[in-house]
């Protein structure tokens, strides 16, 4: 196969991964209703900061969900990075659905501790007087998210290495400079 038939195939993979992986994340993440994951992160990151001595409840007001005074969106579930984990594994072809499904929970369930911990450390920095919420809540959740998601890229790469090799297909398709004896 000459390198120009290889770059094109490439490239169609790509895009029709890309695509794919899109429209899943996006009907996974705006299709939904996620008020039950509103109000499990509500309860689980309330019961946290109760363990840790910190008073909190959780509340109502309509289909609003509220920890003490911060109202828990489908923004603040986490769900917006696990959407994009489910497009990427779905659309990942020759992979094995029990490595798929294992793979999804692992990260599903890592995204969704990892931000009640999130939930709980910027309410506790607010709480204690050492950020204001408009520190606590933006800038520190989106360096914290920016790190875990990291880790969850190499996690979801240990137990799929096809989203390596997807990834740097990818990078080599569009970086590479092609050889100009074909």
């Amino acid at each position: 196969m000459r390198f120009g038939a290889f770059r094109n195939v490439v490239g169609y993979r790509a895009l029709r991964f890309l695509t794919l992986t899109s429209v899943i994340a996006a009907a996974a993440y705006y299709l939904p209703n996620y008020w039950f994951l509103e109000n499990m992160t509500a309860q689980h990151s309330a019961l946290v900061m109760n363990l840790l001595g910190m008073k909190a409840t959780v509340w109502y007001q309509g289909n609003d969900v509220f920890v003490n005074q911060f109202d828990v969106q489908r923004m603040c579930t986490g769900v917006q990075v696990i959407a994009v984990f489910l497009g990427i594994i779905v659309a990942l072809p020759s992979t094995r659905l029990r490595k798929k499904i294992l793979a999804f929970a692992v990260i599903a369930a890592s995204v969704y501790f990892a931000n009640i911990g999130r939930i709980v450390l910027e309410i506790w920095l607010l709480y204690s007087g050492l950020l204001p919420w408009s520190l606590a809540h933006y800038p520190t959740g989106l360096i914290l998210g920016v790190f875990a998601v990291a880790l969850l890229v190499v996690v979801a790469d240990h137990f799929m290495p096809a989203i390596g090799d997807m990834a740097l297909s990818v990078f080599d398709r569009w970086f590479t400079k092609p050889s100009s004896s074909n």
